[in-house]
């Protein structure tokens, strides 16, 4: 988050930032009274989320789309190609343009002891993480959607059980684990060119 030209804070340091953070780090007893407090997480599907940021002065925008779904979501698949038509009537299809896809998750982190429990978001907004998803749960490379065609591509079936264990040395430092997966993110991104500028022909004295 930016403070002003040559004025960066790191996000947590603003006030925005500090209920980001305070948000993201709760702590519960059991994992039901954690999905008590996150009972929006527990929905089948959000609705398409879509932010932008400006890059420097004149050099455009960068959209971030947000697609979060229950990992009990049974039609994945048919819910991304509705919500892409969407993306494609703002931005149309192009040989040469498209979406990035990172795929990753909301996780429910545990400790070994099993009496303290909280909530790990897929988005990264750490300064040092230039892709915005989470090393620590991301899926696989990031995947280009130049159509809609190229949708069938994304994954949407996953084995979370070979998640978790694939996933047991991330948090090691952190002395919790995963205890369950709750959502699938799918975080879009897409360059936006600025507008061109129509000129207007000079008025005649």
């Amino acid at each position: 988050m930016s403070a002003g030209p040559g004025n960066y804070q790191e996000r947590g340091q603003t006030r925005s930032g500090r209920r980001f953070a305070q948000a993201n780090v709760g702590h519960y007893r059991s994992v039901a009274e954690l999905l008590q407090h996150h009972r929006r997480l527990l929905e089948l599907e959000s609705p398409l989320s879509v932010r932008y940021f400006r890059v420097g002065r004149d050099q455009g925008s960068l959209m971030q789309a947000t697609l979060r779904f229950s990992v009990h979501h049974q039609n994945v698949r048919q819910s991304l190609l509705v919500h892409f038509a969407s993306l494609f009537r703002e931005h149309a299809e192009g040989a040469h343009t498209g979406f990035e896809v990172l795929v990753t998750f909301n996780a429910v982190l545990g400790t070994r002891e099993g009496n303290s429990f909280s909530v790990f978001y897929g988005h990264d907004y750490r300064a040092s993480n230039l892709l915005g998803a989470s090393p620590e749960l991301r899926y696989g490379d990031p995947y280009i959607v130049r159509t809609l065609a190229d949708v069938a591509r994304l994954p949407v079936r996953f084995d979370f059980e070979a998640l978790a264990n694939a996933h047991r040395h991330s948090f090691a430092q952190s002395g919790v684990r995963v205890e369950r997966f709750l959502n699938i993110v799918y975080l879009v991104y897409r360059f936006v060119p600025p507008a061109r500028r129509i000129r207007r022909p000079p008025r005649r004295t």
